[in-house]
């Protein structure tokens, strides 16, 4: 496939907020997935205003940060350990949204933000590398979002857990690491055993999950993955603080 083709890929009609961006700047700044797609669809099932403040939860190359000021008309908190914020500073500045987006460098079991901070709290594609411990939320995320806030993620898992051994269509392209990839179902019940959200809303990015896996597959070469498309798919969801502060007994 030519540069150009999948260039024709990464920009369809399904997604015309995401549409709107250079493929070329994000495939220059790539790290894993169709990120614009993906915000697109979960900010469907969220509730965005302007004036509120966003954390974007392992931004990476703050791509989706930006994508959400310009859309939304949010503050974004830029966090992301890897990337430096002095390169996600000089994209933001090139996006012409530093007035909104506030790139930070921080490890996720040592947020700098205050209690009940944020109106929203975004996480794309990088919440399953930091937050699948049964004490996550409540020791050290939980707290940043104020009563009713809305948590918005998206995740790349199988349909259902795999039941002690993974899937014969996918055993031969799984990564040992994979084991932090998990099913809808299995995150909904991580947050709201907390007893800290409820659980509002989630699917397949509406039907689009597997396909969105399999236009990604294709922009980067990784023709093995393809044949993975009826397992592995794109899950949104939407959890919401719930208004007791009560049981907050760790901040």
């Amino acid at each position: 496939m030519t540069h150009e083709e999948k260039m024709r890929l990464l920009v369809n009609e399904k997604y015309p907020l995401a549409a709107k961006y250079d493929p070329e700047w994000l495939y220059e700044n790539k790290m894993g997935s169709q990120c614009l797609w993906l915000v697109e669809s979960l900010t469907r099932i969220m509730t965005l205003k302007p004036g509120m403040r966003v954390l974007d939860m392992g931004c990476g190359k703050a791509l989706t940060s930006i994508f959400l000021a310009k859309e939304f008309g949010v503050t974004v908190f830029a966090n992301d350990l890897w990337i430096s914020q002095d390169e996600n500073w000089e994209r933001i500045c090139e996006a012409r949204v530093e007035n909104l987006v506030f790139p930070i460098k921080g490890e996720a079991h040592n947020l700098p933000y205050a209690k009940n901070f944020f109106d929203a709290i975004i996480c794309i594609n990088s919440f399953q590398f930091y937050g699948t411990s049964d004490t996550y939320l409540s020791d050290y995320m939980a707290h940043l979002l104020r009563p009713n806030g809305e948590f918005g993620l998206v995740v790349w898992g199988p349909d259902k857990e795999f039941n002690k051994k993974v899937s014969g269509d996918i055993e031969k392209s799984w990564w040992p690491d994979f084991y932090y990839f998990h099913s809808l179902d299995w995150w909904q019940w991580h947050f709201e055993k907390t007893k800290l959200f409820e659980f509002v809303r989630g699917d397949d990015m509406s039907g689009d999950g597997i396909w969105i896996t399999k236009q990604w597959a294709k922009v980067m070469d990784k023709y093995d993955e393809l044949h993975n498309n009826e397992v592995m798919r794109w899950n949104r969801m939407v959890m919401k603080r719930n208004s007791s502060q009560d049981d907050d007994y760790r901040v």
